[in-house]
Order: structure tokens, then C-alpha cells, then sequence
């Protein structure tokens, strides 16, 4: 963000800013840790507010998981009943469908394990951005020193003439 925009906020914007982003900020722990616990799920993607990346997440982690399941399922029911050779047929799509996505989420998360604290200060910057920008579109109170017009006079009321 420039640092002008930011200098063109008055005293109590600045503090409205500094409360917002207080509220609203990521943290790159919390982030490591969603990254840990569901990060085959997208869960670190959700909290950075990345939903079409975190839906990709979710999609992967969904077929490797169904893809296992219909693996262990159908090799089981298929080998019981029709033969072993029948049961590798069966198995044989689904396993190499999850095995590549697996490997794609696999490097996905461990691209985010070591680009996660940008991603976060990206998202804290984004932010940052978003609420000058609504703070500079807003008018300033009427009581506030960036009110005062041309001649110093504070827009109480008062009027040029």
C-alpha cells in the first residue's frame, strides 16, 4: 500500500484502522496449525479467505480419500467373490487415481509450509488496503480536524462567505 494514503488518515481513522486490523488480522501460527490438522482439506486456505484455492484442497483430499475407500471396499467384495486377479482389475484405476492426487497435495501443502507467512502478510496487507480505502471513501465527522475547511474554521456550522 502507498504510505501516502495511509499519511492521509486522520487521528481517529487511524485508531478505527488500528482496531480493525486488530480484529481481522491473520496469524501465521494459527495458519501452520489449520495447515496441520486440515490442510489435505483446505482449511488454511479458508482462513486466508482463498475459497476456489480451498475448495481444490477439498476436492483432492475428498477423491484420495473416496478413491481409497472404493479401493479397499470393491478390492475386498470383488477378491471375495470373483478372485484375487478380478480385485487388482478393480483396484488397479482407483489406486492410481488417488495416488496422483495425493502427490498433488502433497506438494501443494508443503509449497504452503514454506510460503505460508507470505501468504498471511499478503492477506494482512490486503486488508490493511481495504479498510483505508473505506476509511479515505467515508466523509470525516464534522468535529474532526480533517473537517476544517480552507480557512481553518471547523465546518461547525460555519460558513464562508
Amino acid at each position: 500500500m502507498e504510505l501516502s494514503q495511509k499519511e492521509r488518515l486522520t487521528e481517529k481513522q487511524i485508531a478505527i484502522l488500528q482496531t480493525e486490523l486488530m480484529k481481522s488480522q491473520r496469524q501465521v501460527g494459527f495458519a501452520y496449525v489449520l495447515t496441520l490438522i486440515g490442510g489435505f482439506f483446505g482449511l488454511h486456505k479458508l482462513y486466508l479467505e482463498r475459497t476456489g484455492q480451498a475448495v481444490l484442497y477439498l476436492f483432492l483430499g475428498l477423491v484420495v480419500i473416496l478413491s481409497g475407500v472404493i479401493m479397499l471396499s470393491v478390492g475386498g467384495l470383488v477378491g471375495f467373490f470373483m478372485g484375487s486377479s478380478r480385485a487388482a482389475e478393480a483396484m488397479g484405476f482407483s489406486s492410481v487415481l488417488s495416488f496422483i492426487c495425493l502427490i498433488i497435495l502433497i506438494c501443494l501443502i508443503i509449497y504452503d509450509l514454506f510460503t505460508l507467512p507470505e501468504q498471511v502478510k499478503q492477506f494482512n496487507d490486503e486488508l490493511e488496503e481495504k479498510i483505508v480505502q473505506a476509511l479515505l471513501s467515508t466523509k470525516p465527522d464534522q468535529n474532526t480536524p480533517a473537517a476544517a475547511d480552507d480557512d481553518g474554521n471547523q465546518g461547525m456550522g460555519q460558513s464562508k462567505e
